[in-house]
């Protein structure tokens, strides 16, 4: 009777202490897909196309430098003027990539236009996908219509099931024409 109430004791006991294992692998994949997730958003608001070409790298060269008004205003993502080119400098003259012209207010339309969505989105998903991976999760993108990136994270640990589905808009769609 001890060894039947002994052994049943254990195999409670292991049941638990895989349950707790498995629990806390959970709790860190979550907490790791937040802290992505917030890595993410971040991105999204410092996205931007003021330059003609979009990227979530702030803008150097902004405001008026040398007597020239630059089309950024602003490195300040609180400020309108981070977003959308404010000027058309005229010593551009190539075309920007994606589009059918020099000029930075334009090439910022077209790139916004809804038949321009995967080269508006591109860059914001390039600089997603070289944010590490959360712990104990696949992080993936797509790109959906409407400028919207879906960030897909799945579990690693559990039969590679989806937990998480994050559609992200960055904040200079907003800002699209």
């Amino acid at each position: 009777m001890i060894t039947i109430v002994l052994v049943s004791t254990g195999a409670i006991f292991n049941g638990i202490s895989r349950r707790t294992v498995s629990t806390r692998q959970q709790v860190v994949m979550q907490s790791s897909i937040d802290d992505n997730l917030r890595e993410i958003k971040t991105l999204a608001r410092r996205y931007t196309c003021c330059s003609g070409v979009c990227t979530t790298t702030p803008p150097t060269t902004f405001g008026v430098i040398s007597g020239v008004t630059q089309p950024c205003a602003t490195n300040n993502p609180l400020d309108d003027r981070y977003y959308f080119p404010q000027v058309d400098l005229l010593s551009t003259t190539a075309n920007f990539p994606n589009t059918t012209t020099p000029s930075e207010p334009l090439a910022v339309e077209q790139l916004c236009a809804a038949n321009n969505n995967t080269a508006f989105l591109t860059p914001f998903q390039t600089a997603v996908n070289a944010i590490p991976q959360p712990a104990n999760a696949t992080r993936t993108t797509s790109i959906q219509p409407e400028r919207i990136l879906r960030v897909t994270f799945t579990d690693n640990t559990l039969n590679n099931r989806v937990v998480r589905v994050e559609n992200i808009i960055p904040q200079m769609a907003y800002f699209c024409p």
